[in-house]
């Protein structure tokens, strides 16, 4: 059994058909591309069901793993608010420019609910990771984590960019909260210390809840839809409650 994903056309199928390759490099456990046609990838059929919260230490813990084997390998010397060009993966986006823009135009449209920041704070916030060390964004949320007994498998690899280590950690914890509710008590921080057993440079319960404010406002739009049942701030503990 395989799984087929179009694309709308060659480049943005190679494009992910690299960062797959990338990813896998990483230590990341992806599914097998059988094929790489015109506008699709051919994966073989991973069975399995969609993270819950139960998952997330042990894909924190992957998560941490494989931004410490690019940090190594690639990124340790990468500024965060410059494109990279690496070979046979292509461009990865710096992680300040678009980020910056998008957030700045979410709130200063009033399409983010109960924001924590200013639209001038957001952006300064995501600038300021500019000399952080690097590592990259794919994405986490629960639909890109297939989980079968003993095993989870990575999929989805349209987006890739660089990012702060942590980042893309809360983003699947405000993902799975937006998929499933409240978090239990004790998850995230049980969470970040799987993160951290792994990752070369930690990141702080602060910087984690700054990352996860970020990502209420990027995902905001997507509220009601892809899963998304419930909005962050609905969510958020209540010291980060405006």
């Amino acid at each position: 059994m395989t799984f087929t994903k179009d694309y709308p056309g060659p480049e943005p199928a190679a494009r992910a058909a690299a960062h797959h390759a990338w990813l896998e490099r990483t230590g990341l456990p992806v599914p097998h591309l059988i094929t790489l046609h015109a506008r699709a990838l051919e994966f073989e059929h991973v069975p399995g069901r969609h993270a819950t919260p139960g998952d997330l230490p042990a894909i924190a813990r992957l998560l941490g793993r494989a931004h410490t084997t690019a940090h190594h390998r690639h990124l340790s010397r990468v500024h965060l608010d410059h494109d990279l060009v690496l070979p046979d993966v292509g461009v990865l986006p710096s992680f300040t420019a678009a980020r910056a823009a998008r957030v700045r135009q979410l709130l200063e449209t009033g399409a983010v609910p109960d924001p924590a920041f200013t639209t001038d704070q957001a952006v300064e916030l995501i600038h300021s990771a500019a000399t952080e060390p690097a590592a990259f964004y794919k994405d986490a949320n629960p639909r890109n984590f297939l989980v079968t007994p003993g095993e989870i498998t990575i999929v989805d690899f349209d987006d890739l960019t660089l990012a702060p280590f942590g980042y893309d950690l809360a983003k699947l914890l405000v993902t799975t909260a937006m998929t499933h509710g409240p978090l239990p008590a004790g998850l995230t921080t049980e969470a970040l210390s799987a993160y951290n057993d792994t990752a070369a440079h930690p990141c702080t319960p602060e910087r984690l809840a700054d990352w996860m404010e970020i990502h209420h406002i990027l995902t905001s739009p997507y509220t009601g839809r892809n899963g998304y049942a419930h909005s962050w701030h609905t969510l958020r503990p209540a010291e980060r409650t405006p």
